[in-house]
């Protein structure tokens, strides 16, 4: 993932851990922070609305969403999920991201869940068939929706958020861990 501006990108990989570099002289990036899992990282996005915020996702070993400063690599907040998340989005226009799910090990597994940020409750949640699994998702150009490709050849869209809403242009929370 890439910041808006170009200035940071996050990197996840099977090392489980996700890097981030600081990309102000392009020619010579810079490590700025591993931030750690318990299993590989696939999902990583930037707060849209609040620029020092990354989100990232841990694999089947892990199953946990972890935020985290980017100025810092401090770790704000984490929550444990029911799987293997395989994407994060972000609403651009409610403080919420949405989590998608790969292997869960349930018989009713989830495909996509909502959750509120930054309290980290489960607005919403998509549930699948036994053998459907979530293998990446992509944003709507209205920023409404979810399309979600899957392990059963199967493309889905899922209409999370109402696109007559207005877009968070910014909402930075002041003060967070001494920053601005």
């Amino acid at each position: 993932a890439i910041t808006d501006d170009s200035k940071q990108i996050s990197i996840g990989g099977n090392d489980n851990c996700c890097t981030i570099w600081d990309l102000e002289d392009q020619l010579t990036p810079k490590l700025k922070y591993f931030l750690p899992h318990q299993a590989a990282v696939k999902a990583i996005a930037y707060c849209p609305w609040s620029k020092s915020i990354l989100a990232t996702g841990g694999g089947s070993r892990d199953r946990t969403i972890r935020f985290w400063h980017t100025n810092s690599g401090t770790l704000l907040d984490s929550i444990k999920t029911s799987g293997q998340i395989t994407s994060l989005t972000w609403s651009r226009s409610k403080k919420q991201i949405a989590a998608t799910f790969g292997f869960t090990g349930v018989k009713s597994p989830t495909m996509v869940s909502v959750y509120s940020y930054p309290n980290l409750n489960e607005v919403t949640q998509v549930e699948g068939s036994a053998y459907a699994r979530v293998l990446s998702a992509a944003l709507s150009p209205d920023s409404s929706s979810i399309c979600v490709a899957s392990n059963d050849e199967a493309i889905r869209f899922f209409k999370i958020w109402d696109p007559s809403e207005r877009t968070i242009l910014e909402n930075q929370d002041n003060g967070l861990f001494g920053s601005d």
